[in-house]
């Protein structure tokens, strides 16, 4: 698994910056920002949020949780895609199978009413 400090230096040379630009991005200095691309040093959550926000990329894909790059992935996420993700949570609290159903079976039923008008519309 790719290591943050590389992720976060191909993020930067991807956006043509130097180290010391990219320390500029969150007020640090260079040889902070080189100790975070080496791994000797880690930034602090705020500095990481400043990072992710200018990159256009989540936290997680900064620390190597995901392979999904760009924030804007989430904005079309189809819900059944969501679904079949494992430990799904609200706001921290666990969602347990039977409830994740109840609310498959709402969505199910949301789509099939608007499936219904569509039709009816299309057909009046």
């Amino acid at each position: 698994m790719i290591g943050f400090g590389k992720r976060l230096r191909e993020l930067r040379l991807e956006n043509g910056l130097t180290m010391e630009n990219a320390a500029k991005i969150v007020g640090i200095a260079k040889s902070t920002y080189a100790g975070y691309e080496s791994e000797f040093r880690q930034p602090s959550l705020d500095k990481l949020s400043l990072f992710a926000d200018h990159y256009r990329v989540s936290v997680d894909y900064l620390l190597s949780l995901t392979e999904t790059k760009r924030t804007g992935d989430l904005d079309s996420l189809d819900a059944k895609e969501l679904f079949s993700k494992k430990h799904l949570h609200w706001e921290g609290v666990p969602l347990e199978e039977d409830e994740l159903s109840q609310i498959k079976d709402l969505l199910e039923a949301i789509t099939a009413k608007k499936s219904n008008k569509k039709l009816d519309k299309d057909m009046g």
